[in-house]
């Protein structure tokens, strides 16, 4: 829909570019052509007018499809949540909410950015909690929601688990490959494991998180750079 509008409003100004090229061609006095302050023709002046009205409201829609295109997309299980919430409830028109069978790609989130690995590790604990602690969700204080179907998680457990649960996958992605390097006696098998702990490290870090390639070359470079240098400082090691 927006690629239809952007190219009926390309077209109208083509239309009002040829008319302008049209009006140029056809002047009579070609001082007019070099010399703004002195132009008596009223039909250039009105069709300028006119570009600049066009032009003006051409751009400004650019500018708002590039900003709606930024935003981010909306997460699988909030759509979820919410075709739940109106099978459960049905306050909603089955026609006023077929936009949510679409293509994903073409829902955006309204919501603020945020850090996707916590994101995603807090969703994880959470669905965890509920899966295997069925009284989690019965804690009132916990329950922010007015509606009995509608369940709004607002307490810190969530994110202190999940920043535990980062930290630990961080400090394994660190620590692991240098202990197994500290215990592997022969430089080829270090090199061998300095090559895949940086495949991993950057398969994790790539699903975690929303990283540029540019991004990911410099994390890996980084990481197996500390550990080549970790190997080469104990390289004396007996064989």
């Amino acid at each position: 829909m927006r690629g239809r509008l952007l190219l009926q409003k390309q077209d109208r100004l083509s239309v009002l570019e040829q008319k302008l090229d049209k009006i140029d061609q056809e002047e009579t006095s070609p001082l007019f052509l070099g010399k703004l302050r002195v132009d008596r023709n009223q039909a250039r002046a009105s069709l300028l007018s006119q570009i600049d009205e066009h032009l003006a409201d051409y751009d400004s829609f650019m500018e708002r499809t590039r900003k709606v295109l930024r935003s981010d997309p909306p997460v699988p299980r909030d759509i979820q949540s919410i075709k739940n919430w109106l099978d459960g409830t049905s306050h909603v028109s089955s026609t006023e909410t077929a936009f949510l069978d679409h293509i994903q790609r073409e829902l955006v989130s309204l919501a603020p950015s945020v850090d996707s690995a916590t994101r995603q590790i807090e969703t994880w604990v959470e669905d965890k909690f509920i899966r295997y602690y069925p009284k989690f969700r019965e804690a009132v204080t916990q329950d922010i929601s007015r509606n009995e179907d509608v369940y709004i998680y607002s307490g810190p457990l969530i994110k202190y688990m999940a920043k535990a649960v980062l930290l630990l996958v961080i400090s394994l992605l660190l620590m692991t490959p240098i202990v197994i390097c500290n215990a592997v006696l022969s430089l080829s098998g270090r090199i061998g494991v300095i090559t895949l702990s940086t495949m991993v490290y950057l398969m994790v870090v790539s699903v975690l998180a929303n990283s540029k390639t540019i991004e990911l070359i410099v994390a890996g470079a980084t990481f197996a750079t500390i550990l080549t240098v970790f190997v080469g400082g104990n390289n004396d090691a007996p064989s």
